[in-house]
């Protein structure tokens, strides 16, 4: 095994460990909300918790995987989701259960994430050759869609077992394996431009981020297409949990079924996508998933039987495992290493803007208004959108190899 490939294995295996950890509290969190409240505004709240802090720290974490030692924040970051996790179980176990407490774990956690995921995305291109980035991030996202198959599993069976508490301790468990592996067996290249913490203008090279992002075409035009679909993917991201309970029926189970089987549906995509690796355009390949993602939304947006329903969300769950990996890839391929990590911040940042604003729409919405009505219209405008963008020959032209 190449040198390469030997680091990036096991890079990969200490990310997949903290993942783990992070899933099966992040199930646990939306589920003890849906099943204990049912309320949109609840899992509003909720949303606005976990993304918030990222609309604060996208932008210096960006500057930070540029400038800084990229494993040193990726371990400072997983030590302080693990500190701030372990508190709250122990409160919880002294019996301090309210919900705004689970509230706070968001936003710790949320920061915490913010700082990791740009440092994350900027190591690939550091340790991968470029011609083998593609089949990477299609193994590295087949890795999150297997844990999407058994972490819905194991989340709902540990739910109805154990109180939310123990199930925060594996997590810290899982955060604590991973800094260990970095600091003892995994080397990641220095930043060219790494500098002293005291001498990054931190204004400066935000601005410049965002300077080089408006002003490369490619990566501009797919930031307001991000932008807009993610706003329309809030209703199903976050209100098909209202939506399975209000439906079919509150029992934890189903919640576990509809979870797993969008994993199944994501590993089969990032197989295809690995060994596949899209069309010639690369552009066409993904506008044309986020075409069927909407399709699939549309699906969902007619509940008349679950396991039809749930099948559905495999299907979405397939075209997003084939059109994330070809965006991170363009990304890599396309953008400046100087600024790479600050362009990974700013689509972070666009997340972290839209779905909280979609879901300031939608959550509150879904109270008076039919959910599945809410989801059919989403579904409907991300087909429109992606469509018109199809159809856009200068931007398509961007997209070849």
């Amino acid at each position: 095994m190449q040198n390469w490939k030997k680091m990036i294995v096991l890079f990969m295996v200490s990310q997949t460990i903290s993942l783990l950890g992070s899933m099966l509290v992040m199930y646990a969190i939306m589920w003890h909300i849906t099943l204990s409240t049912s309320s949109g505004l609840m899992m509003t709240i909720y949303v606005l918790c976990s993304f918030i802090p990222g609309i604060i720290m996208m932008p210096f974490a960006g500057v930070w995987a540029d400038r800084l030692d990229r494993k040193k924040l990726m371990i400072y970051a997983d030590l302080l989701i693990a500190f701030v996790t372990l508190i709250i179980a122990i409160v919880f176990i002294i019996g301090i259960r309210d919900l705004w407490i689970v509230f706070i774990v968001a936003v710790i956690r949320a920061f915490g994430q913010a700082i990791h995921q740009p440092a994350v995305l900027a190591v690939y291109p550091s340790i991968v050759p470029k011609d083998k980035l593609l089949k990477v991030q299609g193994i590295s996202q087949g890795i999150q869609s297997a844990s999407l198959i058994i972490m819905p599993l194991l989340a709902g069976l540990l739910l109805s077992l154990f109180e939310i508490e123990f199930i925060l301790f594996i997590d810290v468990v899982t955060a604590l394996i991973a800094v260990v592996m970095l600091l003892t067996v995994i080397h990641i290249p220095k930043n060219v431009n790494k500098q002293h913490m005291n001498e990054i203008k931190y204004m400066e090279d935000i601005k410049n981020g965002i300077k080089y992002a408006r002003q490369h075409k490619l990566i501009f035009s797919i930031l307001m297409f991000a932008f807009v679909y993610m706003i329309l993917v809030a209703a199903p991201s976050f209100l098909t949990y209202l939506q399975v309970a209000r439906v079919f029926g509150p029992e934890a189970w189903r919640l576990s079924i509809l979870e797993t089987l969008f994993g199944v549906g994501m590993l089969l995509g990032s197989i295809v996508i690995a060994l596949w690796g899209g069309f010639k355009n690369r552009m066409v390949t993904f506008f044309l998933s986020y075409m069927m993602i909407g399709i699939g939304t549309m699906g969902l947006g007619l509940p008349f039987n679950f396991w039809v329903y749930v099948s559905m969300w495999s299907f979405v769950g397939f075209f997003i495992s084939i059109s994330s990996p070809i965006m991170t890839t363009l990304i890599q391929e396309k953008v400046d290493p100087e600024y790479i990590g600050r362009i990974f911040s700013v689509f972070g940042l666009i997340n972290t803007v839209s779905l909280p604003l979609g879901m300031l729409l939608f959550g509150p919405l879904s109270d008076v208004v039919d959910i599945s009505l809410i989801i059919l219209l989403s579904g409907l405008g991300m087909v429109v959108l992606s469509s018109i963008m199809m159809f856009n020959k200068t931007l398509i032209k961007e997209g070849f190899k």
